[in-house]
Formats: structure tokens, sequence, C-alpha cells
């Protein structure tokens, strides 16, 4: 990918600024899951202004709460989003810029305070001999436990894993508002502010993963476009 297609530290802080004031503007989310954005948000803003190497966390323990929503099943459920992501020019152009993404998506039933699913997106793991585990380098994958959870709350199945490419935060609450509040997504989809964010994020996720995605399908090579994702065959 282009060094152009990454955004600097004090770009990204920019952008997730203008995520977070829209959320709570269209009342997606609620002042704490705000402060918790912002605070992120000015992290990256004071890193060196041109850097393109850089990271932010959004901790299980206070993640991004979307505001609920009416279920005919379970009366009332709500979205929530925690991720840790970092960041750095690749050496080579089809590898992706990413050192750390894991991005997680939980449901909730609300009036009962019960985890109903737990889906998240990451890198492959890199076993201490320089290995992956199996399955595409980037994935989307169900299942799993909150980081220093209690084990017994694990969601047991964790595969299979699918291929999908990376998504941080802006990518994450495009999909969840999509998904979840279509009104607000047919008010902001189309503004002008918010594609510029998305276009940001588009090329900092998709660029790689696109390029790697079409060289498979029309080089004629003899192996799927699944091989070519795939983790051993990516990430080494």
């Amino acid at each position: 990918m282009k060094s152009t297609d990454i955004p600097t530290a004090m770009e990204m802080g920019e952008k997730l600024d203008y995520l977070s004031r829209l959320l709570f503007r269209e009342q997606l989310i609620d002042y704490r899951s705000k402060s918790h954005l912002d605070k992120v948000s000015t992290q990256l803003k004071k890193r060196q202004k041109k850097t393109k190497t850089w990271e932010y966390t959004i901790h299980a323990s206070k993640p991004i709460e979307f505001v609920p929503i009416k279920d005919k099943k379970l009366g009332q459920v709500a979205p929530f989003v925690y991720l840790d992501v970092a960041v750095a020019p690749p050496e080579k152009d089809d590898v992706p810029p990413f050192s750390r993404i894991n991005t997680t998506i939980e449901v909730w039933d609300i009036l009962e305070n019960q985890l109903q699913s737990r889906w998240h997106i990451d890198l492959a793991n890199r076993k201490a001999d320089g290995t992956y585990q199996a399955g595409p380098l980037f994935h989307l994958q169900g299942g799993g436990h909150k980081p220093k959870g209690n084990r017994l709350d694990e969601l047991k199945v964790s595969i299979p894993r699918w291929t999908i490419p990376p998504m941080e935060l802006i990518l994450t609450c495009e999909m969840i508002i999509a998904n979840f509040y279509p009104d607000k997504w047919d008010k902001i989809s189309e503004q002008k502010k918010w594609l510029e964010l998305i276009r940001v994020a588009q090329q900092l996720c998709y660029s790689s993963y696109i390029e790697r995605f079409q060289n498979s399908l029309y080089s004629g090579q003899a192996h799927s476009v699944l091989s070519a994702l795939w983790a051993k065959e990516w990430g080494s």
C-alpha cells in the first residue's frame, strides 16, 4: 500500500474526534462513551504531528456503548465495541500496515444484563516459532472472552475464522450504525464530512487487502483467493 494511504497520528486523532462528536450528536452514544473516545483522540493528537506510527486502545472495561434498541425477542439490546490497534508503514507495498488489530463487537441483552453474542476482527496470532495459527491473516471470529475476564463467561466455539478485511473503529461504527440504527444511517451516510471520515478509514484498512485479493484473482496463479489471504501465505 502507499504511504499516503496511512493517516498521521494527528489526522487519525482529528477523525476520531469528529466521530465522537457525530455519535454523540446523533444520540447513538452517551457522554460516558464519548469521554472514552475523546481520550483516545486527544492522545493521538499529542503524538509527533507527522508520524505514521501510532496506536490506540479502547479498553474492554470502558467500551463504546451504543444506545439500546428494541428487540422483539429480548426487549432491548445494545452493541458494545472495544479494540486495540497499532499502525506503522509497511516495508513492502502488499503488506498491511497493522502490527496489531483486534476489534471486538458484543451484543448485550440490556434488561437481563446478559451477553448474547461476541465477534472480533483480528490479526492471526503468531506463535513463538514464527508460524501463524490456522486461518486467514485477517479474520472474523465468534466467541472468545474479554481480556482479563472470567473464563467461565467465555463463548467456547472459536471456529470458523472467516476471511474479512481489517476494520478499525470508524468502519466498525459504520457497520453498527447501518445494522442497528438504519434511520440514523440513512441520515448520515451521504454527508460530506462522514464520507471523508470513511474514505480515510477505508484507505487505511482496505488498500492492501483489495490489492492482495485482486492480484490473486487475476494473476492466474494456481491457488484460490482464500489461500492467498491465509496467514501462513500472506504473513510470511
